[in-house]
């Protein structure tokens, strides 16, 4: 199978549910993993979710901007950060009134910002040589999501030799008669978490077979797991303690 872990993890949620796949079909197993997943990237807030997008430097025909176009996966931002061309870096403040932001009458004192939609409105305007960074917490990729078929991911050993019968096999290059498959992207809620992922999409699942007692249970225990993992990053940061996980955004997928 060409997503291992996430078929694997369709298969426990119907073994828990006790249904087979006459009733508990892999379009509704995937909608209740996509509902719990969901779920959890709105409200964990832990380190594996976190991300920083990094905005190219403003040339000679972004000075004078005043607005930033958000990453489509986020969910929360932690910070904007600048670098100005001189390497200073200043960070923004976040002012909850977007009226303030856009009163010409407004006294700005200082670097500052506000959320309008899928931007953020902020204070300086741009100038040349400026570039501006998000740090935020993320969505992750789609639980069941693969790596693209192209030269660069063959040569990573992100997409394998395949034949032309096996699902999500890509002829490529194309009319070659060589057929790939791309590998399963890694997903820190399904990999290195899935108790959490797997409580809530059991939870939809009783209660879509009408067991309300037993969708309450699970609910509950993707709960108390969330809060769990969000406790001992709030422990964390009160010792002091640090850690940094980065993601490579060069394969593509």
């Amino acid at each position: 199978m060409s997503t291992p872990l996430y078929d694997a993890l369709v298969t426990k949620v119907r073994s828990w549910v006790n249904r087979d796949s006459n009733i508990m079909t892999d379009a509704l197993v995937a909608d209740f993993l996509d509902y719990s997943a969901d779920f959890c990237y709105r409200k964990l807030r832990i380190p594996p979710l976190e991300h920083t997008y990094t905005y190219s430097a403003v040339t000679s025909s972004g000075v004078g901007e005043t607005t930033l176009t958000l990453p489509t996966d986020l969910s929360e931002i932690i910070q904007i950060r600048k670098l100005d061309s001189e390497g200073n870096s200043y960070v923004f403040d976040e002012k909850l009134s977007l009226l303030a932001m856009q009163d010409n009458d407004y006294t700005h004192k200082q670097e500052s910002y506000a959320r309008k939609g899928p931007s953020v409105i902020f204070y300086p305007e741009a100038k040349l040589g400026d570039t501006y960074e998000v740090h935020y917490y993320r969505r992750l990729t789609d639980l069941d999501a693969r790596y693209f078929v192209n030269q660069s991911n063959i040569d990573a050993g992100l997409a394998t030799a395949s034949t032309v019968d096996a699902e999500g096999s890509v002829e490529f290059p194309a009319s070659s008669g060589n057929y790939y498959v791309g590998a399963e992207v890694p997903n820190w809620l399904r990999d290195s978490n899935e108790r959490v992922l797997l409580w809530g999409a059991v939870a939809h699942a009783f209660d879509y077979v009408g067991e309300d007692e037993r969708s309450a249970k699970y609910t509950a225990q993707q709960l108390q797991g969330i809060l769990e993992l969000n406790q001992e990053e709030i422990q964390r940061k009160a010792r002091g303690g640090s850690h940094i996980q980065t993601y490579s955004n060069t394969a593509q997928f």
